[in-house]
């Protein structure tokens, strides 16, 4: 009766991975496959920028805060949230940013909008990286709910995947053959059955990391399981940016004299946090002004830190000595999953095996609709003959 039983659930199971998959296996192609183009996004943008380096000019000297805040207002929308980055490198440009679209390159002594060494493969990742979230769509379409839906059920692929591979008969000659890879086949159909074994059984872990975290950055629900699971609660969602406001003749193109200055508040940044390699300046203030820092760091990912600074006087208010030690359990799990996604936790290699393991996704989605088409289709096809 046990036995029946078995039978009759692994059957069931085996059906709904099949009908799963069949329903899922484009849009998880897509995410594979485009996962796998993102592999390297950083390393490569980070060569290419390497071309946006200035000469020091002989004579004269950078410009203020104040002065390249004036000229940037000049460059982006009225009303637009937009931020100045300052790196520590003498040789590097200060950078405009302003929501997704907006991204320039500020000569630091003149001013002048430099070209961007780095746009056409920045550009290239951002439309690959639209196509990975929003299936090409924008953030809350009908084409990005139906991917993150794809995602949602590969994660039932990878779960019921594992049910499914585990032999009815523990032998090691049946292990083997779903852990190796064998020399030679005797159809395409015993290879692509081969295939789609071994190669979800050695992805199995890095494909579970990368699917259920990519739940966690697609749903609110299953962002508030993370942070219910250490008894917090999930901090709410900003969403993703949305149009500038129209402009308004009311906002004031330079700050009032009752504010400090704009380098005011960036030395006093500076001086409060050693070893800083960029610091980010919003140009819009209210009485307290967050400004991000990143350390100089060997690490998979920079050290970060706010320091949070009077807008009046531009006095620290507060600069933790370790952003990551003021954060919950929650938020620090919720950090790691956003990082193990991309494998970026752990460098190089975990970037790699992220790769790696999308690429194997995509063998996956060939070898399960190629297995699906010779089981249900291709009979169909010979009766028809």
């Amino acid at each position: 009766m046990t036995q029946v039983s078995g039978s009759i659930l692994r059957q069931t199971v085996f059906w709904l991975h099949l009908a799963t998959g069949i329903a899922a296996g484009v849009f998880v192609l897509v995410m594979s496959f485009t996962g796998t183009l993102l592999t390297y996004e950083h390393q490569m943008v980070e060569f290419a920028s390497r071309g946006n380096q200035i000469t020091l000019p002989q004579s004269g000297s950078r410009l203020t805060a104040d002065q390249l805040t004036d000229i940037a207002r000049t460059q982006i929308p009225t009303g637009a949230r937009a931020t100045l980055v300052f790196n520590a490198e003498p040789t590097a440009p200060v950078t405009l940013t302003a929501g997704r679209d907006v991204r320039l390159l500020l000569h630091p002594y003149t001013g002048a909008v430099m070209p961007d060494a780095a746009a056409g493969l920045r550009s290239g990742f951002t439309t690959i990286e639209s196509w990975h979230r929003w299936l090409g769509g924008a953030p809350r379409s009908t084409r990005a709910a139906l991917l993150d839906a794809a995602n949602l059920m590969f994660l039932f692929l990878v779960v019921s995947g594992i049910y499914l591979w585990l032999p009815a008969v523990w032998r090691w000659r049946t292990v083997r053959a779903q852990l190796l890879l064998q020399r030679s086949y005797i159809n395409s159909r015993m290879r692509d059955f081969n295939w789609h074994h071994v190669f979800s059984v050695w992805m199995l872990v890095p494909l579970l990391v990368i699917v259920a975290s990519g739940v966690v950055i697609s749903y609110d629900w299953a962002n508030n399981l993370v942070y219910a699971a250490f008894g917090e609660t999930a901090p709410q969602r900003s969403g993703p940016p949305g149009p500038p406001p129209a402009a308004a003749s009311t906002i004031p193109s330079t700050p009032p004299a009752a504010q400090a200055t704009a380098q005011a508040l960036l030395d006093a940044a500076g001086a409060s946090v050693a070893g800083w390699q960029t610091l980010s300046l919003p140009l819009d203030r209210s009485d307290r002004v967050n400004v991000a820092a990143e350390l100089a760091g060997s690490g998979p990912r920079p050290p970060r830190r706010t320091i949070e600074l009077s807008n009046a006087d531009a006095s620290v208010l507060d600069a933790p000595a370790d952003s990551a030690a003021t954060q919950s359990a929650g938020q620090r799990a919720r950090v790691w999953l956003r990082f193990a996604h991309t494998g970026e936790q752990y460098g190089f290699w975990g970037q790699t095996l992220a790769g790696l393991a999308s690429l194997a996704a995509c063998l996956l989605v060939y070898t399960g609709i190629a297995l699906a088409w010779r089981r249900l289709i291709s009979p169909l096809l010979q009766r028809r003959t």
